[in-house]
């Protein structure tokens, strides 16, 4: 059975990635005319007009948190990951940004080792490590400027692999869709103060650009928290790294973006790793 949900869990994995790639773009048009509390509070906002339809269906019961602490922890850790992880796209190359944050799959597998009764082997050890490697000679520390922006993309990895395991940790008592409805909610909450104090009144272009933002971040974390909650982090996580080829053709075809050798060596040689890891998890038996 787990197989047979771990490949269902891997394709809303894919899901997510592409939403999140399309996400991405929606950014970088948006940072141009707004600032980045704002495009956070749009997209929660119009995120929670979808999700009301299905909160009024499904009554209060429905809605009931079971475990309040991790899904506050969830929402703070989520909060903080997309406001570096908005500010900074508006900045770097988008292959680049999402390459360097691209390290956040592999935070969370380390905490699922760590947090969950999985006994990792020698071989799957190696193969996260050369994950972080890759990440490495996109970062190049030490050969360039590690600025600001990219020590905020290395800080949002971080905050998205806490967001990662409580999701795993409440995926018995939680529904996914409750858990989508709950972050949301926190993330519309903890944006309002800085968006009214820093109002900017969109323009008309940037209109369906926020639709868009909404649309695909929706889509994005229903298909993210459907697959951490039915598949395990090591076989799923992996497939999240498919949004590095999305950006990287967005940067292309919109920006003229062209990644330098360093990313896309980074970037395979991360891929690797995760899709190594993935083949290693996929085994009956292993």
């Amino acid at each position: 059975m787990q197989p047979q949900r771990n490949l269902g869990a891997v394709v809303w994995m894919v899901g997510a990635a592409a939403a999140f790639s399309l996400l991405v773009v929606c950014v970088r048009e948006l940072s141009a005319s707004l600032p980045t509390p704002e495009i956070l509070f749009f997209r929660c906002l119009f995120t929670m007009a979808l999700l009301v339809p299905w909160a009024v269906r499904a009554g209060r019961d429905a809605l009931r948190i079971r475990r309040p602490w991790p899904n506050l922890l969830r929402g703070v850790s989520t909060f903080a990951a997309m406001t570096m992880w908005f500010h900074a796209i508006g900045i770097v190359p988008l292959a680049d940004a999402v390459a360097i944050q691209s390290a956040y799959p592999l935070f969370t597998i380390l905490l699922a080792m760590l947090l969950f009764a999985e006994r990792p082997g020698i071989r799957r050890w190696l193969a996260t490590l050369a994950g972080f490697a890759g990440v490495l000679v996109i970062v190049r520390p030490g050969f360039v400027e590690v600025g600001l922006p990219t020590a905020m993309l290395l800080g949002a990895a971080l905050c998205y692999a806490v967001s990662n395991v409580c999701v795993k940790t409440m995926a018995d008592t939680e529904s996914p869709t409750r858990m989508v409805f709950t972050v949301n909610a926190l993330l519309l909450a903890f944006s309002a103060v800085p968006t009214a104090l820093m109002w900017v009144t969109p323009a008309l272009d940037a209109l369906p650009w926020i639709a868009l933002l909404a649309g695909s971040g929706f889509a994005a974390h229903m298909c993210l928290t459907r697959a951490l909650a039915t598949g395990e982090a090591g076989t799923v996580m992996p497939f999240d790294f498919l949004r590095l080829p999305f950006a990287a053709l967005g940067g292309l075809m919109l920006y003229g973006e062209v990644p330098d050798v360093w990313t896309v060596a980074g970037g395979i040689l991360v891929f690797a790793s995760a899709t190594y890891i993935a083949m290693r998890e996929a085994r009956p038996g292993r």
